[in-house]
């Protein structure tokens, strides 16, 4: 196995050279480096009462992610990213892997015609095909933004785009009159190879066209379809999603404040070709935005609905996994129950995150979300939203602020309907600023609030609030090293019923449950940055996670942590 990793890596470390001896071309490198352990320990009451489970444990791994990039002409540019990672305990070549992580080429043909082949990163909007981040990391203190570059790193999540194989093409004309120019864009993915005696292959084709006038109206239609190839598999079967979505936005000025207008609706079509068994559901929805800039800050308010059968792969894919099981203590306790993932699994975890498009509707926790589960394009909505952004108060204090309403479009079960809302705040003081002292101090400050409702008989009644806080302080001990210190207390009480769904996302019946949960997160340490790209943290974190249900019993672990990360 040592020599397969070592052929392997002197095969893509020298296979670029080897090219370069014969075209001229220029060769450049970036990547990404990552040094992490953390020893993890039992404590609380479970420390006690677990005689089974280990005291404690720890790993660790060093990761160098190279990257190459050469061109052989001026047009053509080939990537690649070499993956070197050697796990703490191994000693020459021991637990060392030699993996490729990503292979892609882009060029521009005649100047015009730009294309990508290989690993790609697609978007479009947020009913097409758009990777929406994970529960409650929007409001969150910056102190745990290197747990959350980790999980976003390792699972390739880069500005809510989507990771995915094929090829992509997009081109530009630059037009005279009323139409200054017009946007092209075009894709083809495989996102499920062909499977021997299993399920067919599994592509999704896209492609966008933008019209942008002189007078600041512009209108798009962005179209997606993902669809399963009969031919590839001996069943006669098939799966399709195709969705359409049209906007038409408006930029202007009002007394000098610019402001942005954007109206987008839509529609999908889901069904299997081949079984009549199957439904085929088609669905719509509708979106007007309103959004303004100031000196003091961004405004935004909006108008949504989606309709109970809106079904989009591209966009109701979730990131969190809850089917997966845990890194830490996957199993605990005497009675070996496995442990559900929880909001230090959220936070900290890699491998409790999805990468695939999912063609059925993924299972949540009402806990942690359940306005929009699945973002904007979660079915069965109607109501508002507005929010605050970047709002300065004074030089040293600075908030955003966010809250959504909204009902179902019908009830599930019965004819009342479930009424949602969430706020969420966020706040930073700069003491820095306001005791004109050199080095730096922040105090940062969150809270998200969330409910569920639902009027009516008893059996039909739902009331499920939880309250995430959280908040940090950070001082500049010495230059770009910092003390820091955060916490984040989450409660659930209430109760709600859980939609039982078919093979075909259809409800067949409802679970209800009841919560009353109590998670505790303390960070404590030290942060040092060399540069914006380049820093490394120490810390210790105190990890308590309490059902007062009494369903699963307490949970508490203590971790030390060391992580060093450098953006090459």
């Amino acid at each position: 196995m040592k020599k397969i990793n070592l052929y392997y890596f002197f095969f893509f470390f020298f296979f670029p050279t080897a090219i370069l001896s014969q075209v001229k071309s220029n060769l450049w490198y970036d990547g990404n480096a990552r040094v992490n352990y953390n020893r993890d320990a039992l404590e609380g009451v479970l420390k006690e009462k677990d005689t089974i489970s280990s005291r404690s444990n720890g790993g660790g791994f060093t990761i160098l992610d190279l990257g190459l990039h050469f061109t052989p002409v001026d047009d053509i540019e080939i990537s690649s990213e070499i993956r070197l990672q050697n796990d703490f305990g191994g000693m020459w070549g021991n637990k060392s892997v030699v993996e490729l992580r990503s292979l892609s080429a882009k060029g521009i043909i005649n100047n015009k015609i730009a294309f990508s082949v290989g690993d790609i990163y697609l978007k479009q909007t947020k009913y097409t095909l758009y990777n929406y981040d994970q529960e409650l990391s929007e409001f969150e203190p910056s102190i745990f933004e290197f747990y959350r570059d980790f999980v976003n790193y390792e699972n390739y999540y880069k500005s809510n785009y989507w990771r995915l194989h094929g090829v992509q093409t997009n081109f530009s004309y630059n037009m005279y009159n009323y139409i200054k120019q017009l946007d092209f864009d075009g894709f083809a993915t495989r996102i499920r190879g062909q499977e021997w005696m299993g399920k067919p292959e599994l592509l999704m084709i896209g492609g966008s066209a933008v019209i942008k006038s002189i007078n600041n109206l512009n209108l798009g239609t962005h179209y997606v379809n993902t669809f399963e190839v009969l031919s590839s598999s001996n069943g006669d079967v098939f799966y399709y999603n195709p969705v359409l979505n049209t906007q038409l936005s408006y930029t202007g000025k009002l007394r000098n404040i610019p402001y942005k207008f954007l109206l987008e609706g839509g529609f999908s079509t889901r069904g299997w070709g081949g079984d009549s068994l199957a439904p085929q559901v088609k669905g719509n929805f509708t979106e007007a935005t309103f959004s303004s800039k100031t000196n003091k800050g961004k405004i935004k308010i909006g108008f949504r609905y989606v309709d109970t059968d809106f079904r989009s792969v591209g966009s109701q894919t979730r990131r969190v996994n809850y089917n997966t099981t845990t890194t830490s203590y996957p199993y605990y306790s005497n009675n070996y129950t496995q442990r559900k993932a929880s909001l230090i699994d959220i936070i900290s975890d890699p491998k409790i995150y999805n990468q695939n498009l999912s063609t059925s509707l993924m299972n949540y926790n009402p806990m942690y979300s359940s306005t929009e589960p699945y973002g904007n394009a979660t079915p069965n909505r109607v109501g508002f939203t507005a929010g605050i952004d970047n709002f300065k108060l004074t030089d040293y204090i600075s908030a955003k602020f966010q809250t959504q309403y909204f009902s179902e479009v019908i009830g599930q079960g019965t004819t009342n309907k479930r009424l949602f809302s969430k706020s969420s705040l966020h706040s930073l003081v700069s003491l820095d600023k306001l005791l004109s002292l050199k080095n730096s101090f922040d105090i940062e400050g969150g809270v998200n609030f969330e409910s569920v409702q639902r009027n009516g008989d008893d059996y039909e009644k739902v009331d499920l609030k939880t309250i995430l806080c959280s908040g940090s302080i950070s001082y500049e001990i010495l230059k770009n090293l910092k003390v820091i210190a955060g916490v984040k207390m989450f409660l659930a009480e209430g109760n709600e019923f859980i939609a039982e769904r078919d093979m075909y996302d259809q409800i067949n019946g409802f679970e209800s449950t009841r919560y009353n949960s109590e998670e505790t997160i303390l960070i404590a340490g030290l942060q040092h940055y060399f540069t914006d790209n380049i820093y490394f943290t120490m810390q210790y974190n105190k990890f308590n996670v309490l059902d007062k249900t009494k369903v699963y019993d307490e949970f508490s672990i203590g971790r030390i942590i060391f992580m060093f990360n450098m953006n090459l």
